[in-house]
């Protein structure tokens, strides 16, 4: 029997690559005559650099960089087996992994370090930057990315301005003469899996500030920074970037970004399967397996499990979910290629326990699934 895994990171947990390795293991412990192929997958956020690193036998590059706080971090991007391209992702630098609810401040967080992994890679000779967004923790506009690629913000007073959430209502001019001139030759490629717009009720703000922070007067303080921010650079840069699908992503990173080069905007899936031999897998496989850390009916929206069973569908071949928690409404996935649906769960458990002994939850649950394949 051959079957390919393709499996997002379970967020917090374990990695995408960790989920492969041990879904693989169980399948090969309970049926070893089966023959797997894993594809570790993500959608542009957490885990982007990692997939596509693995996918092409590439490389990790470090450098030290601002956090979301302003905080020194070591921070990362990836260099893919061809040595030509970059590969960074917003979570890296600006990511809300790792901060505690009651630390989230998306008036005082600043995307500059993302700005700076850019910088970085342009600066050692990477003239192809693939720009993975998702999972920040970030509302500036990228206001802080722009400021690290050279770009100055000033208020009514000429004084420039510290990029921030909240310094997005006071900016009144910017000066772009010192962005970094390499940005001009560069081929830039945007990992992008939402469609949101830069600012308004289906905005950066209304949409993704909350689960970072924002009250609901942040929300709307936050919303009036990037229409401001939006307006400037239409009148200086002549750049509308109000309107544009995925301008919204990573609290507005996508659409400040926009304002600095010409983007080919693709969907993080995409662009990982680029780099991939995933659909002939998937096309010679007996059984495909996918999986995320929480599926339910939001997953049809370009999430990995979707877009891995739409792919399956194509050649008829049934896939298996098997994900952290699967939520009651998620058996409309059922209409996208998905067979069944499994939560790695033994019965009642806290998230807390269910996250501490994932690995083996994940194991027991692959190795009980296979034990039915064997039947097949």
């Amino acid at each position: 029997m051959k079957i390919t895994i393709a499996n997002d990171s379970y967020k917090g947990c374990m990695s995408a690559i960790a989920c492969c390795d041990i879904m693989a293991k169980a399948l090969n412990d309970a049926m070893p005559e089966c023959s797997v192929n894993k594809y570790p997958m993500a959608d542009g956020g957490e885990g982007t650099t990692d997939c596509l690193v693995f996918a092409t036998e590439g490389r990790k590059e470090y450098v030290t960089v601002n956090g979301v706080f302003g905080n020194k971090m070591t921070g990362f991007f990836g260099i893919l087996g061809d040595n030509e391209t970059a590969v960074i992702e917003s979570a890296c630098a600006s990511g809300i992994q790792g901060i505690p609810k009651n630390r989230l401040d998306p008036m005082r967080a600043s995307s500059y370090g993302t700005g700076q992994l850019i910088r970085a890679a342009l600066e050692r000779g990477y003239k192809k930057i693939i720009v993975g967004f998702g999972g920040t923790a970030v509302s500036d506009g990228g206001m802080g990315a722009l400021a690290a690629l050279g770009m100055v913000f000033y208020d009514k007073n000429k004084s420039i301005l510290s990029p921030s959430g909240a310094a997005m209502t006071a900016v009144v001019s910017i000066d772009s003469s010192n962005v970094i001139k390499e940005l001009k030759d560069a081929h830039i490629e945007f990992a992008c899996d939402v469609e949101n717009v830069y600012h308004g009720k289906e905005g950066a703000a209304y949409i993704f500030s909350p689960q970072k922070g924002a009250t609901k007067e942040q929300v709307i303080e936050l919303d009036a920074g990037l229409q401001n921010l939006a307006e400037v650079f239409k009148k200086q840069l002549n750049k509308d970037i109000s309107n544009i699908p995925g301008a919204g992503a990573a609290g507005g990173l996508a659409g400040g970004l926009m304002t600095v080069c010409k983007p080919v905007i693709k969907s993080g899936f995409d662009v990982i399967l680029s780099y991939t031999d995933l659909e002939e897998a998937i096309k010679d496989s007996d059984i495909v397996i996918t999986g995320e850390g929480h599926t339910d009916s939001q997953t049809v929206y370009g999430k990995l499990p979707m877009r891995v069973g739409m792919l399956s569908k194509k050649y008829n071949k049934p896939v298996i979910c098997i994900s952290g928690a699967i939520s009651k409404d998620a058996e409309v996935l059922k209409d996208y290629g998905i067979t069944a649906l499994f939560s790695i769960s033994r019965g009642p458990i806290s998230l807390k326990d269910s996250m501490r002994d994932s690995e083996n939850l994940l194991y027991l649950k692959t190795f009980n699934i296979a034990g039915l394949l064997k039947l097949l």
